[in-house]
């Protein structure tokens, strides 16, 4: 199992109530981004979080982030002054050269996410899956059992019993090479759009016991 997600990694909490936004655990290591790594700009919070209990005044201006490859999100200080956008990409190291970011405030979950960011997130995923095709179609050719009663195909949002057969029964013939031939050749309408549901369940990480795609779990 672990080679597996590992090799799906690539380049790519069960909380028994969620915690409020000020909750911090001593133990828990301080987050960083990679300078290298590339991230996307979700919300501006020129005001801070507004679950965030403090004073208006000593409130800081941050950012919601995702990076990749890793599908982490953050949520780091920014300059009030810069003209960042909202859907902005670029390392953060150019982020932080170009003094737009600062430093990692923390690592959050899907729901500390703003309304405003959690409508970006999908779609901004789906674009990210289709420009990595490739490596993405190798998880649909190369995965394999995570236990004997599940298939890691099983993980993906709308893949049942009878999509996962439908899937093995494909690739044992002939090798998937695009996402549109995983359309063709099997139920799978939308691989892109399920994939990318299942980065958004990782992120949640409400009932989540394995990890195919985001180091959100890993990182802590």
């Amino acid at each position: 199992m672990v080679g597996m997600e590992r090799r799906y990694q690539g380049r790519y909490r069960k909380p028994s109530q969620r915690r409020s936004y000020q909750d911090k655990d001593p133990r828990k290591k301080k987050q960083f981004i990679k300078k290298h790594r590339e991230l996307v700009i979700l919300d501006l919070l020129l005001h801070g979080h507004p679950e965030e209990n403090k004073p208006t005044w000593l409130k800081e201006p941050l950012a919601q982030v995702i990076t990749f490859p890793d599908f982490v999100l953050y949520e780091v200080k920014m300059n009030r002054d810069s003209e960042i956008k909202v859907q902005e990409r670029n390392t953060y190291e150019n982020f932080l050269n170009a003094r737009k970011l600062g430093d990692v405030l923390k690592k959050i979950d899907f729901d500390d996410l703003t309304p405003t960011a959690k409508a970006l997130l999908q779609p901004i995923l789906e674009a990210e899956v289709g420009n990595h095709e490739e490596q993405f179609i190798n998880f649909f050719n190369n995965s394999t059992s995570i236990t004997p009663r599940m298939h890691s195909l099983k993980l993906i949002p709308g893949i049942g019993q009878k999509h996962m057969w439908e899937i093995i029964e494909a690739r044992e013939r002939q090798r998937f090479v695009t996402f549109k031939d995983i359309s063709d050749r099997t139920s799978i309408s939308r691989p892109e759009r399920q994939l990318a549901l299942r980065i958004i369940k990782e992120l949640q990480r409400e009932g989540i016991k394995y990890y195919l795609f985001s180091k959100t779990k890993a990182y802590e």
